[in-house]
């Protein structure tokens, strides 16, 4: 068990109703690292008040995620121009509990994050009926008749709790589309979530030398996958954290289970 594990293991527990109704965090300001396992451990060794979201036993979760863009990509390339108002639109299933959320997520003003969602039936993630589309469009201002599935995302998530604070902790991260897959990184993802700002994580990962980046699995995804998208502002982040990414050819209807966790 390596040091990461280990805090985990033994953080005092959060359930998820209490987590739902202290820390939803639906509107928010989000930022996000890359930070090694072992030294994120040791951080989290530092922090007074950490809890972890417990359910049924189980602290680390398998989320499947499938975004869906235009046939020109117009959500990809909302954020490569930096636009004041730019959207995901995605489906996302907790694997273990075998439910799913339709979720539209905007960035607006002050660099806030807004995320509107409804339940969405598990068996049909990848796919979006009339009704799901009337109720994006009525979310992004525009029509989205034309939005299909471009690419779908596994990793395992850890939720931690801090006061008002959400921080969520992602490792083995795989991207794929019908024809390939890209894993990657090493280092874990840790997006926290605060109500105004940066928290007391934020402050101790500066501290460390540890700045935030600009960063959207979904826009990674499809950078990594799409090499003909404009990508320029996240080339030296794909080059550090997924140097020679593994890419394979991806056969039909390969799923991943949810019972082991890799690493």
């Amino acid at each position: 068990m390596n040091a990461l594990d280990e805090v985990i293991a033994d953080l005092e527990p959060v359930s998820l109703e209490e987590l739902s109704g202290a820390a939803a965090l639906l509107d928010r300001v989000d930022r996000k690292y890359f930070v090694p396992r072992e030294l994120l451990g040791t951080l989290l060794r530092e922090m007074q008040g950490l809890r972890v979201l417990e359910i049924g036993g189980a602290r680390t979760f398998l989320y499947r995620t499938v975004y869906f863009d235009s046939p020109e990509f117009t959500f990809f390339r909302q954020h490569v121009q930096r636009r004041r108002h730019r959207y995901k639109v995605r489906t996302r299933t907790y694997t273990e509990s075998g439910t799913c959320m339709l979720e539209v997520k905007s960035k607006g003003l002050r660099g806030r994050t807004l995320k509107e969602r409804r339940p969405h039936d598990v068996d049909r993630s990848d796919a979006l009926d009339d009704s799901d589309r009337e109720y994006v469009s009525s979310l992004i201002g525009s029509d989205g008749s034309d939005l299909k599935p471009v690419l779908q995302t596994y990793y395992h998530r850890t939720t931690l709790s801090l006061g008002e604070q959400r921080v969520t902790l992602d490792t083995d991260l795989d991207c794929e589309n019908d024809e390939q897959k890209v894993t990657g990184p090493q280092d874990v993802l840790v997006e926290t979530k605060s109500p105004d700002g940066a928290g007391d994580l934020d402050r101790l990962l500066l501290q460390h030398g540890i700045r935030p980046h600009s960063v959207s699995k979904y826009c990674i995804g499809a950078a990594l996958l799409y090499p003909h998208l404009h990508h320029n502002d996240w080339s030296r982040l794909l080059r550090r954290y997924w140097p020679g990414a593994t890419r394979r050819r991806q056969r039909p209807a390969t799923r991943r289970t949810a019972t082991t966790r890799r690493g």
